[in-house]
């Protein structure tokens, strides 16, 4: 499950995105540079063969899989994708994940038009299909959300047909079919391509309809900046605030691990400014809880990494972090109210920062002062992140299974492995 959106008015174009995934399913900061040819691209489950050149890309990444949930690349291509619910046929075979399809979007495309084509050539060639989830079977078809700063496109496939619509204003994107007759291309012109392919019981569970009519209703009213893209990433459903940790938020655009329901897992924000794009990532679950933090595309500095071992460590201690806000170990109300100092801080400082033309240096040491403000202030709560680890304290029923085995066996694709093979932790 996942929410993305879009906007663009005269003086600020935003993308943002949740990944809403398994609560113990890390999703790493992580970036890879360019390559000239790559003779045999191993995605996740499948081999395309010949790409290339590839370009530099940012990838926010389940652990286990090759592909990404959302990036950005070296031209300032970004994509988000989100599982849809469709009655193709074949999800069950091992071919190209939607995830795999961003990357190798980002990988080849120096527009948004060209990933458009990228991931159009490769879903028909290919096809999509295979195993999505951590820690059970869940199979999907996949939407994107698709920008480039000067414009921007949602694609809705299901098997290997496509729809596709251009954004003029502000669009959003969530777990469910949503181009009908109103798209600008398809496949199977003519047709309404949601009632055509929906699959109506999990579109329905899935509780997309509420989340995105939810972002709309948010883009539509007043000029969005990065602080209501945050405050959009972080929202809750009013019948959901009481029990948010206990019972989980599946109508939530930031939610929370419940029964039927994901978790959301990252965050990432690009403000599509001149003369390039700040990128806000939390690198940690639960935007409402989180720390975004301004990152400039090809500087590797936490939350951006490129060991994948190093981007886990630094989820992960935030997510002992949230458990421990879960568990009323930490007093919540005054926990935000240091958090949204340091948000301020962070944004009026960037701000400032972008205003005066800043060189290379200046962009690294912002990165790494924003860094060390986040570590001096996840001191204060080590006691409590200490005693989640040892799992002395008694969290709520839905997370105390999962806090269990936080952390093991994260980057086994198979999922029989990932799931029961000694749970090791491998860091």
């Amino acid at each position: 499950m996942c929410d993305t959106f879009y906007t663009k008015t005269l003086n600020k174009t935003l993308f943002a995105k949740n990944s809403d995934r398994s609560a113990n399913e890390p999703n790493l900061c992580l970036y890879y540079p360019a390559q000239e040819i790559d003779e045999n691209r191993l995605c996740t489950y499948l081999n395309v063969g010949k790409v290339g050149p590839i370009h530099s890309i940012m990838l926010v990444q389940p652990s286990w899989m090759w592909g990404g949930e959302m990036g950005i690349n070296d031209q300032g291509v970004v994509i988000g994708n989100e599982a849809v619910f469709t009655k193709s046929k074949g999800k069950k075979q091992a071919k190209l994940l939607g995830m795999d399809l961003l990357r190798l979007a980002l990988e080849l495309s120096a527009t948004a038009m060209q990933a458009v084509e990228v991931i159009i050539k490769n879903i028909q060639e290919f096809g999509q299909g295979g195993n999505c989830g951590f820690d059970k079977h869940f199979y999907y078809d996949n939407s994107y959300l698709i920008a480039d700063g000067k414009e921007a496109y949602i694609l809705e496939t299901a098997g290997k047909d496509w729809a596709l619509k251009q954004i003029p204003t502000y669009g959003a994107i969530s777990n469910r079919l949503s181009l009908q007759r109103d798209y600008d291309k398809c496949s199977k012109p003519g047709i309404d391509f949601a009632k055509t392919y929906t699959e109506p019981l999990f579109t329905f569970f899935s509780k997309a309809k509420d989340r995105q009519a939810c972002v709309i209703q948010e883009l539509g009213t007043l000029e969005t900046d990065v602080f209501k893209a945050i405050k959009i990433l972080s929202s809750h459903h009013p019948a959901d605030v009481n029990r948010l940790y206990e019972k989980g938020s599946v109508r939530s655009v930031c939610m929370h691990q419940s029964l039927l329901g994901d978790h959301t897992t990252g965050s990432m924000i690009v403000d599509f400014h001149e003369p390039f794009p700040t990128i806000w990532l939390t690198g940690s679950s639960s935007p409402c809880l989180a720390l975004f933090k301004p990152c400039f595309f090809g500087i590797v500095q936490p939350p951006v990494f490129v060991n994948p071992k190093e981007s886990l460590a630094y989820w992960l201690e935030q997510e002992y972090l949230k458990r421990a806000i879960f568990a009323n170990l930490i007093n919540r109300n005054e926990y935000l109210q240091k958090r949204d100092l340091l948000q301020e801080a962070f944004v009026e400082e960037e701000a400032k920062l972008i205003a005066n033309n800043p060189t290379s240096q200046e962009l690294e040491d912002f990165m790494k002062s924003c860094y060390a403000q986040e570590q001096k202030w996840l001191q204060e709560y080590q006691k409590e992140i200490q005693i989640i680890k040892n799992q002395d304290t008694k969290l709520p029923k839905i997370w105390a299974k999962k806090t269990k085995v936080l952390g093991k066996n994260v980057f086994e694709t198979d999922l029989y492995k990932r799931n029961h093979c000694n749970n090791q932790i491998v860091i």
